[in-house]
């Protein structure tokens, strides 16, 4: 039996001193974040599934194999998400199977875009010992005759992650409970005490960052840096980068510090499913022995918009491309249009009945300052809705775009303001498309327009139930594009 504790120990200081952690060890976290930090649970705009399997020292019997199955996806607002994983992890005599649930919230920080998420993940732990494969000179040894032992407790990992243009870093600490393990059926020979399995506080840092090389999105380099740091073992960190082309396909390097220099390729097939494989190239001492390390991700996503289709960005880049080219000539034709609206309306003497009465547009949309006008005389309306529609003057947006633009944000927090001052005002936000698409495309994103703005005014303080939204689709009521691809609101009640 001393001979089995001391085997025991061995193969735990073993594992401990040669991954400085005790979570298993995955190549793909550079695309599956969610595998270390709970706070990046639901951060896409989709779902996704993923399945990893990695063989390690494949040249070693008994070598450690693991494999992880995460789901995760966001809420209804995008500002928070759930995620499940479970994973199985086999180092010899040593089997550790765990489970966790996670749960991540949002903040908006600032009108720049900044985001700080908080996530949180709570689970069980299993670990047991496996004898099957020790020869013992007494195989009536009690305890080798059970030849399963295991023990199961609490497991908790807190994570927290910073996101601006483009640029993550986040932290997670698994383990954060810093519990024990009893094995119950194995006890110390001289002191007769229950042989304990400590599991200790890990700490893994990560940032990265996404590059637009030739800014169409078409191809993308992504580097990354991760540190893995537990106490009283050494730190290892990993250096990455991936070239990226159109998240289609994807191929790179990452160097393990004392441990190995990886090599990586992934491809999206029929859209939706992913593929991803790495190898490890050993690079310590001892790997005339250990070889390298096969790991092989399969996933699935679901959901989000229809620009997360890469074949459908593509099918629009080319138009994209087009549009943007011209639209500095059609604006300045449409400023020229514009300045002389007044000249042509006073000529145009003989207007056919199915031309649009401008004089009509122009008396039922009213600009921002004659809402601020009309809130300050009292005179929005009696109580059931106005029914007038009030344009911003800034809020535009870019050609296939959805993002609240800087300049936009004083309206729309003076707009904030009203509206928290009076909770029974409510009001519907209308998006616009120019005529430029399809008619389906542009009811599309029109529709995330009006989604944008509610979002934003929710975000600072105002009611859900206070707002409606509503894409009209393409319009051509205004003589420039910029001014057609707007959000306006219309005074539903009060």
């Amino acid at each position: 039996m001393k001979k089995v504790l001391i085997f025991i120990a061995f193969v735990v200081l073993g594992l401990t001193q040669a991954f400085a952690q005790q979570v298993p060890m995955y190549s793909h976290y550079y695309y599956n974040q969610f595998l270390y930090n709970p706070a990046m649970a639901g951060s896409k705009s989709y779902g996704q599934v993923y399945l990893i399997n990695r063989n390690q020292w494949f040249n070693i019997p008994g070598a450690p194999q693991t494999q992880a199955l995460t789901i995760d996806g966001p809420l209804r607002n995008n500002n928070a998400g759930l995620g499940l994983g479970v994973y199985r992890d086999v180092a010899g005599q040593f089997n550790i199977t765990g489970g966790t649930a996670a749960y991540r919230y949002t903040l908006n920080l600032g009108n720049s875009g900044q985001k700080l998420s908080f996530g949180l993940a709570l689970g069980v732990l299993n670990n047991r010992i496996d004898l099957n494969d020790i020869s013992v000179q007494n195989p009536l040894d009690p305890v080798t005759a059970a030849t399963y032992q295991g023990a199961t407790g609490f497991d908790a990992n807190m994570g927290v992650n910073y996101e601006v243009n483009n640029f993550n870093i986040g932290l997670a600490v698994p383990q954060i409970l810093g519990g024990e393990l009893a094995y119950d059926a194995i006890k110390n020979t001289v002191t007769d005490q229950v042989v304990r399995y400590g599991m200790a506080r890990q700490f893994v840092l990560n940032a990265g960052y996404n590059w637009d090389i030739k800014g169409d999105e078409t191809w993308f380099l992504q580097p990354n840096a991760l540190l893995r740091y537990t106490p009283n073992t050494p730190a290892q960190y990993d250096i990455s980068a991936m070239l990226n082309y159109q998240d289609k396909y994807w191929i790179g390097g990452m160097f393990r510090s004392a441990y190995a220099v990886t090599a990586a390729a992934g491809l999206r097939l029929a859209d939706q499913f992913v593929a991803g494989y790495a190898y490890d190239i050993s690079v310590h001492k001892v790997s005339e022995y250990t070889k390298g390390a096969h790991e092989v991700m399969l996933g699935y996503q679901w959901g989000g918009s229809p620009m997360d289709d890469p074949d459908l960005k593509k099918k629009f880049k080319d138009i994209d491309d087009k549009l943007n080219k011209e639209d500095k000539d059609i604006d300045s034709l449409g400023n020229e249009i514009k300045k002389n609206r007044k000249d042509i309306d006073k000529n145009t003497d003989d207007i056919d009945d199915n031309d649009v009465d401008i004089d009509e547009i122009n008396d039922k949309i009213k600009t921002f300052e004659q809402f601020m006008q009309d809130y300050k005389d009292g005179k929005l309306g009696s109580g059931s809705g106005s029914g007038k529609v009030y344009t911003f003057n800034n809020v535009y947006f870019a050609t296939n775009k959805w993002d609240i633009r800087t300049e936009a944000r004083a309206e729309l927090d003076n707009l904030v303001t009203i509206l928290k001052d009076n909770p029974n005002l409510k009001i519907e936000v209308a998006g616009h498309a120019d005529q430029r698409g399809s008619a389906s495309y542009n009811q599309w994103l029109s529709n995330k327009r009006s989604v944008a703005v509610r979002d934003y005014l929710i975000s600072n303080g105002v009611t859900a139930s206070q707002l409606e939204v509503k894409g009209y689709g393409e319009d051509s009521s205004f003589p420039t594009l910029d001014e057609n691809r707007r959000v306006e609101f219309k005074i539903i009640s009060e």
